[in-house]
């Protein structure tokens, strides 16, 4: 969900009413804005009202963000990370042995007081940065990446498998979910013109994590222009300099056989479950039109 807009609980909360087959996944809520213990009772809690469709997506977000508009120092992020996934299972899980940790402390006693329709709810991580993504191989079920093309996809997954290698886990046991930018569309120019303002949100106004991973696939100059423009507040120049390149390496675009091909692409390059990431500015009927072309078939 967007890390200022709606709640992504409370939107999960309700799809689980008007829904019955569709997993129900946060993508992303942060671990600093929620403590461990208010993360796992809003996912058992989505878990018990969909009847165990849950699937709890994490990230550290960045600073601009979590310092910025949640108030809370964000120190040692891919360590808090790795312990709010740890703390989050022992709770989820029913333990009362509370958790201590280099950035956590739970004490002991606690549990939760609610329907468990399962004993695990999985979590995905989403990783950037090469550190993070051998952790998330470690400790997570799932990853989330983002700016992610078939082909740095494909090297990233090299990093994922050698680790799930080393800590004895089989590929089978993880999913890697790619966030994908995507507008199905024949008015080519305007889907390109709503893609490259939401590339050039990402990149310019969420944090370096976001700019640092388009750097580290090949689009450093571009980064740092729209960087300089973002800041600058010159919003329209910085969506004018996401290029036609580093647009269609990062998203997809264009009629429904160019997309599912494009999707074809990832999955070969071996993302298990593309997720759809529409853009907040899309019209609704082209939102719909574009779940329609490439979501999964009715049953």
């Amino acid at each position: 969900m967007r890390a200022r807009g709606r709640d992504a609980f409370v939107t999960l909360g309700a799809l689980a009413r008007v829904t019955e087959r569709i997993g129900l996944g946060t993508g992303i809520v942060n671990i600093y804005s929620r403590t461990p213990a208010l993360l796992a009772m809003a996912a058992l809690t989505l878990d018990e009202i969909s009847g165990g469709r849950a699937v709890l997506g994490l990230g550290t977000s960045g600073q601009r963000v979590v310092e910025g508009w949640h108030g809370v120092p964000m120190a040692r992020p891919l360590r808090r990370l790795r312990e709010t996934t740890e703390a989050v299972r022992g709770i989820v899980s029913g333990s009362r042995r509370g958790y201590t940790g280099e950035t956590l402390h739970i004490a002991p006693g606690f549990a939760v007081a609610l329907a468990r329709p399962r004993e695990r709810i999985p979590i995905f991580h989403a990783s950037l940065t090469p550190r993070g993504i051998r952790q998330c191989a470690e400790v997570a079920d799932g990853w989330l990446p983002y700016f992610a093309s078939p082909e740095t996809l494909r090297a990233d997954l090299a990093m994922i498998e050698d680790t799930l290698r080393g800590a004895g886990r089989e590929r089978a046991s993880f999913t890697v979910a790619p966030f994908l930018p995507v507008i199905v569309s024949d008015d080519d120019a305007t889907a390109r013109a709503i893609l490259r303002r939401h590339l050039a949100f990402y990149i310019g106004g969420m944090g370096r994590f976001y700019r640092e991973t388009v750097a580290r696939h090949g689009f450093g100059g571009a980064a740092a222009e729209i960087l300089r423009l973002w800041e600058a507040r010159q919003r329209d120049a910085a969506a004018d300099a996401v290029s036609d390149e580093l647009l269609d390496a990062f998203a997809i675009v264009g009629d429904a056989r160019r997309c599912r091909a494009r999707l074809d692409d990832y999955r070969a390059a071996g993302a298990d479950l593309p997720i759809l990431a529409l853009p907040g500015d899309i019209a609704l009927a082209d939102a719909e039109r574009t779940v329609r072309a490439l979501g999964a078939p009715e049953r």
